[in-house]
């Protein structure tokens, strides 16, 4: 129930939720204290590694593109002829589960050529190393993110270096077998969070397919840093921008995976058709986002 009230808040705006604009040395501060907003999975325990790892059915999302990742950790497949792209290792732990399910789907291992991230966090990119390892893929990463995987981090939500082979910029692409996948900077989650932007065909259409690295605010005492602050409002500035019929994310749980996968094979369009879910998805994070900072400035 307080789920439905709370999407009910967001779906309605708040009131009380004025950007103060033009104001010296306070771009995009709220001028009054916000009500609480919070995303649906915010208002529960976070979930662990091991039930976050879980194995999900491995399936067509779109023309050439598939799901292989877990219940809540996404992962993606872009195939061709002349090879694959490969989409967020998750876990190290999440490798053979993510094997297993290309390789169900008819696909080879070894055929990935490029490995991309959302962004390096352990719960996404941990498992890049390994995938490296066994495929030899290439690693391309968004400037922001590239020294971290290079120098890994040691320790809980750690993960093992790995050398980037193309260290990547806002907007440049990745091309491979007709595939050409726009890296488009959202940072403010990590400082080379990447949104992914492609065009995928499906018998005689064309599709806008959006892959959000994140835009979540994981701790709110970092918008206590205005160039954070700043991240994240040019973040929500490039994924407005984008045009998007296919809604997909780093999280399963962000682009409602359980119940559009239930929706697959039952006839009718494909339910991962979603320009109002992305739109919706956007607005509530950036309400999500003020709130925090809100908070954030009223701490000092």
């Amino acid at each position: 129930m307080v789920h439905r009230i709370l999407l009910l808040l967001i779906a309605g705006g708040c009131p009380g939720f004025v950007v103060a604009q033009g104001v010296p040395g306070w771009p995009g501060i709220p001028r009054e204290t916000l009500p609480p907003i919070l995303a649906p999975w915010e208002l529960v325990p976070p979930a662990g590694k091991a039930a976050r790892n879980v194995a999900f059915p491995a399936h067509r999302v779109v023309g050439n593109m598939y799901y292989v990742g877990t219940s809540d950790l996404a992962s993606f497949l872009i195939t061709s002829p002349q090879g694959h792209i490969f989409i967020n290792p998750d876990y190290e732990e999440s490798v053979p589960s993510i094997q297993k399910s290309v390789e169900q789907l008819g696909f080879r291992f070894q055929d990935i050529k490029i490995i991309l991230l959302s962004h390096a966090h352990d719960d996404h990119c941990g498992g890049t190393a390994r995938v490296k390892e066994l495929t030899g893929a290439q690693v391309m990463v968004m400037d922001g993110d590239a020294d971290a995987m290079e120098q890994g981090l040691k320790g809980n939500g750690g993960f093992p270096a790995v050398k980037v082979s193309r260290v990547l910029h806002d907007k440049d692409e990745v091309r491979l077998g007709g595939n050409v996948l726009v890296a488009r900077l959202t940072a403010g989650h990590t400082k080379g969070c990447t949104t992914w932007a492609l065009r995928v065909r499906d018998g005689d259409k064309n599709y806008n397919v959006v892959i959000v690295g994140s835009v979540s605010v994981n701790n709110a005492n970092v918008l206590a840093d205005s160039n954070a602050v700043d991240d994240y409002r040019r973040s929500f500035k490039v994924l407005r921008e984008l045009p998007c019929d296919i809604f997909l994310a780093a999280h399963a749980m962000f682009y409602g995976l359980d119940e559009k996968y239930k929706k697959l094979g039952k006839g009718g369009s494909n339910p991962f058709v979603d320009p109002e879910g992305y739109r919706a998805h956007v607005n509530m994070m950036e309400k999500v986002f003020y709130y925090k900072l809100d908070w954030a400035m009223r701490q000092k």
